[in-house]
């Protein structure tokens, strides 16, 4: 039973990737995992809560992956941002995992959009008090320049953002010559030093 749910979920999630909320439907999503629709009901009471379920899935993986990075490592503020930096785009990129969390956040079906968001500020939150903290130990470390930390996280996730996008658009070796360039260019820009 617990693998049963594991494939529908599965199923689900590369199908919402694809087709979206509106075409991924209870039907398709048996049909790839080989059961009939009725069986999915033992599972999930509606698409709407499957989909919602999916979405606090991905939210929590990413979080757990972010924690290990920030909490289960002595490294320096560059080393902490550098690897949730590369954490968080190659988790876009995973199949499936990263379509769908791109596709649902830019395009919630209208129907959830205001759930959707609303786990969604909750989830930047999270994330928030995992990464202020790493900001703040940097500029009274002075390995960051004095600077407003919230200011620091703002463009820490617009770089993270834009990354995001370009890792679906450019082959791999690109990809990740324009990540390294952008870390480059962002930290360059927040370190402590007057060369900048």
């Amino acid at each position: 039973m617990k693998e049963r749910g594991k494939a529908i979920r599965t199923a689900a999630l590369h199908l919402f990737a694809e087709e979206g909320y509106e075409g991924a439907s209870l039907s398709k999503i048996a049909g790839r995992v080989g059961i009939r629709k009725s069986s999915l009901y033992n599972h999930c009471s509606s698409k709407e809560d499957l989909f919602l379920s999916l979405v606090e899935e991905v939210y929590s993986r990413y979080i757990q992956e972010l924690k290990k990075i920030v909490s289960g490592s002595t490294g320096t503020a560059e080393k902490k941002l550098y690897s949730t930096f590369i954490a968080t785009t190659d988790f876009i990129t995973r199949e499936g995992t990263g379509r769908f969390y791109m596709h649902f956040l830019l395009f919630p079906p209208s129907e959830l959009e205001e759930k959707v968001r609303t786990r969604f500020l909750s989830f930047e939150e999270e994330t928030n008090q995992l990464l202020l903290p790493v900001l703040k130990k940097g500029i009274a470390d002075r390995e960051i320049r004095d600077s407003d930390p919230s200011i620091l996280l703002h463009a820490f996730y617009c770089m993270i953002d834009g990354m995001s996008s370009q890792m679906f658009y450019y082959p791999a070796l690109e990809a990740a010559q324009k990540r390294e360039h952008a870390w480059g260019i962002f930290w360059r820009g927040i370190r402590h030093g007057k060369e900048q």
